[in-house]
């Protein structure tokens, strides 16, 4: 999910080590290790889970808004862990509690992949995306025809920031193909995620409309550890592209340099910064200032985060169907930064927000429900284009 601005102040969950150390306990270290065989004395360890705990209770949102009694089942669990081990046997130990709490985005990983495969784990199984990703652009628009009508078809197979070139004409070519098409079919089965602004954007264009959403306002943690874990992602991204002898690329260093200010400005006490609107909310539906056109979205078990959120700008379109199988369910918990324990290496991703379906609703894990449930096997597109020749126009 997209970064946003706007943060609430957080009080810190008890945990013995959380007095003793401040923001710096948890900054990326100079070196990180890269070796998952390297051996662990019984202090490095005790180290490593000290940083873990210290970073779950002051900046991860899953201490206040993960169901009842499992942040403190986890913390416990990690809290437990003692002894010897190499770095990897310790990842998966942190990994597989992680893997147990209703937060998707929650995992250690080594070598920047997960520690502990959950069984849970699914690939899309309704098709693949009819677009198969060139030259790092993560879209394609073009017109279909079948049966005598035309589908816009709009593949988007993952959300690079928003602001990236990539997306050039992206936008102009939807406006400019619209016109000719009876129904739009939107797939993002396989998108995994990333900055959402551009979802939101192609939600708005065909609604006519900012259009109102299913969320509360999203709730953001705002402690200098919290803003530490995103400096560390953003440090970490320069030092890969240093590491290919790259240069950093300029958003980086802004994201980090903004992020390590509002840190400074939390730690000094200034109030949070706010903004009146933060994108959940907008107007109803209108039927006459939208396109006017059936539209399909195709999702799968690979669809996740932003790809989620983006369905859901949709939700409340009453043009639109979605289609496919369950979601991923990466809803709940986001804007993930990231802990590199000091000793093994291990890289612990976490949110420090939390988004609430107006409704109540839970879906962390288990994803959205499609309209059009497509059995395993079968083709997701299939299913969009048989739906619409079938209806009467």
């Amino acid at each position: 999910m997209k970064l946003i601005s706007y943060f609430l102040p957080i009080l810190l969950i008890g945990c013995s080590s959380v007095s003793k150390h401040d923001y710096t306990f948890i900054e990326i270290p100079n070196e990180i290790n890269k070796d998952p065989k390297k051996t662990l004395s019984k202090e490095d360890t005790e180290y490593d889970i000290e940083q873990t705990l210290y970073a779950l209770n002051t900046a991860y949102s899953g201490r206040k808004f993960l169901p009842k009694n499992e942040f403190k089942n986890l913390t416990q669990s990690i809290g437990s862990i003692t002894g010897s081990s190499s770095a990897y046997e310790l990842c998966q130990q942190i990994d597989n509690f992680m893997d147990k709490v209703s937060d998707n985005h929650l995992n250690a990983k080594f070598g920047n992949k997960p520690c502990f495969a959950s069984p849970l784990s699914r690939d899309g199984k309704v098709g693949s995306n009819f677009y198969r990703e060139t030259k790092d652009i993560p879209w394609k628009v073009q017109l279909a025809k079948k049966n005598k009508k035309m589908a816009l078809l709009i593949s988007i197979t993952g959300f690079p920031k928003s602001t990236s070139p990539v997306w050039k004409g992206f936008i102009d070519k939807v406006k400019h193909l619209l016109p000719q098409s009876q129904f739009v079919i939107i797939d993002m089965r396989g998108n995994g995620g990333g900055d959402d602004n551009k979802g939101a954007e192609l939600a708005n264009l065909l609604a006519g409309a900012n259009l109102k959403r299913p969320y509360n306002r999203q709730w953001n943690g705002f402690t200098p550890e919290s803003f530490q874990v995103f400096i560390n992602t953003f440090e970490y991204w320069a030092r890969l592209n240093k590491d290919d002898g790259k240069e950093v690329p300029p958003y980086i260093l802004a994201l980090k340099k903004e992020f390590i200010e509002k840190r400074d400005k939390a730690i000094k006490g200034e109030p949070p910064q706010t903004q009146t609107d933060d994108g959940k909310l907008g107007e109803g539906f209108v039927y006459a200032k939208s396109i006017q056109k059936p539209i399909y979205i195709l999702i799968d078990a690979d669809c996740a985060s932003s790809c989620e959120s983006t369905t859901d700008y949709f939700e409340l379109n009453q043009l639109v169907k979605t289609v496919g199988e369950n979601t991923a369910g990466y809803i709940h918990f986001g804007n993930n930064g990231s802990v590199f324990l000091k000793n093994s290496g291990i890289q612990l991703q976490m949110a420090i927000s939390y988004n609430s379906y107006i409704d109540g609703r839970f879906i962390e894990k288990k994803g959205i429900t499609p309209k059009i449930a497509v059995p395993s096997g079968k083709n997701a597109m299939d299913y969009a284009w048989a739906d619409f020749i079938k209806q009467k126009h």
